[in-house]
């Protein structure tokens, strides 16, 4: 069983960035810490010849829901499709392969050499990975931003911190789980979280995602709640471009991969404001406010 190994969950339209991210891994890992990634069945062979330079350890996204469905039986058949990639970074542990994962997403890359030892604490605890969040200091930063837009985006972030603090009855500062990939996740916590706090409740991982839909957040809270491990707090490793204004403003500044990798291992342009945005057809439509809609009838079932 590997120490630490690196999971990403991509598919065919992140397979460039994908590249580009198992390319980095592959130059700057200085421990040669494995990289495993997941896609869908009908992707796996487009993957494979394309990231075919590089070695990394596939499984399909059938694979590991089946691995899931074993322990939480069947995925409901409403459960939303942006909720599975979440689902899916949370039950990598249950393959066995690893004491520890940083999953890291395609559209994050490193920019310099790195080793095991920048995940830990010590030899056995990973570092939890967290920004304290201020709405104040975050709305001051965004000055740039046009203000309706910049308090929408300070409002829905505390009010998401809020209600899993919420859930798990946490107090102190504001802790942001988000932001950037890698984020390190210990797969002893994990099977805590599933055991320890789920199992009790009569709830399973498919329950709780659906009713608290962000997987980094729910296990910041949850390691605050438990103490499964002890609390090692470490700020974002990469530098992240989560809005398109964040990566202009760096141009501004002239910022660049040599400058910013004095203080950060790598870089995160998120993909939701990247890409280019494809029509959906009405069908693919029609579908899509069909299940939303069975979904707000309560029609989704989860197995007690």
């Amino acid at each position: 069983m590997e120490k630490l190994v690196f999971f990403c969950k991509s598919y065919d339209k992140d397979m460039l960035r994908a590249r580009r991210m198992a390319e980095s891994v592959h130059r700057f890992n200085q421990d040669a810490i494995p990289l495993y990634m997941s896609v869908p069945d009908k992707d796996l062979a487009a993957f494979k010849e394309c990231l075919a330079p590089f070695p990394v350890h596939f499984y399909t996204d059938e694979q590991l829901l089946d691995i899931s469905a074993g322990a939480n039986g069947p995925l409901p058949a409403l459960f939303p499709p942006h909720l599975i990639q979440q689902l899916l970074k949370l039950e990598f542990w249950r393959t066995g392969v690893c004491q520890n994962y940083a999953w890291i997403d395609s559209d994050s890359y490193f920019i310099r050499p790195f080793d095991t030892a920048e995940f830990f604490w010590n030899d056995q605890i990973p570092y939890l990975i967290q920004d304290e969040y201020d709405a104040e200091n975050e709305l001051a930063r965004l000055q740039h931003v046009p203000r309706k837009v910049r308090e929408k985006r300070v409002r829905n972030i505390s009010e998401l911190i809020t209600r899993f603090r919420g859930l798990f009855g946490n107090s102190g500062p504001f802790v942001a789980f988000g932001g950037s990939t890698p984020i390190i996740w210990s797969c002893q916590v994990l099977e805590a979280f599933n055991t320890e706090y789920l199992k009790p409740q009569n709830k399973n991982i498919y329950e709780i995602l659906y009713e608290y839909p962000c997987e980094t957040q729910l296990y910041g809270e949850y390691m605050h709640y438990s103490h499964t491990q002890v609390l090692k707090p470490h700020p974002h490793m990469f530098k992240s471009y989560y809005h398109a204004d964040d990566f202009y403003i760096s141009q501004e500044m002239g910022e660049n991969e040599y400058t910013l990798s004095k203080e950060y291992t790598g870089i995160c342009i998120q993909s939701n404001w990247a890409r280019l945005v494809e029509k959906k057809n009405n069908k693919d439509r029609l579908i899509k406010h069909t299940k939303e809609f069975l979904r707000a009838l309560g029609l989704i079932k989860f197995k007690k």
